[in-house]
């Protein structure tokens, strides 16, 4: 079974600043890291993935079904968090690449501060390994 790759992340904030966010899949080091500055006018936004982590292209109209998104405390997730919300990939034959973070807060842990990371799913069931994760404070 293959697995898809998220390439990049991007949050963007009411005020148009932005944070590129590298990806990282199983075991991989380094990457960027961010904070997301409030909640209300946040949206997060992506770039789905166009390979294989094997580097088999993939066609993201046609291989990707939904993106699930991860939310915790800390950010070391793994494959035992279960994801709290899922967008479709494709809306309309166009490919979906942001949310509104807005649309998480019910499911937020306590604290000020919490780690989203999200995984592109494809139609085969297949799992991307989790983006680098981003801190959201969301006091």
């Amino acid at each position: 079974m293959r697995r898809v790759w998220i390439l990049s992340l991007a949050v963007w904030v009411a005020v148009a600043s932005v944070w590129s966010m590298g990806c990282g899949g199983a075991g991989a080091e380094g990457g960027a890291s961010g904070t997301v500055p409030g909640a209300i006018a946040t949206v997060l936004a992506w770039d789905p993935p166009t390979t294989y982590v094997d580097a088999t292209p993939l066609n993201p109209l046609m291989d990707l079904d939904y993106y699930e998104f991860y939310i915790r405390q800390d950010p070391s997730f793994t494959e035992a968090d279960s994801h709290m919300a899922e967008v479709n990939a494709v809306d309309n034959q166009v490919l979906v690449s942001e949310f509104q973070l807005v649309n998480l807060l019910p499911f937020l842990p306590p604290g000020p501060r919490s780690y989203l990371s999200i995984r592109a799913v494809g139609v085969d069931g297949s799992k991307s390994p989790f983006s680098q994760p981003i801190a959201w404070d969301h006091i």
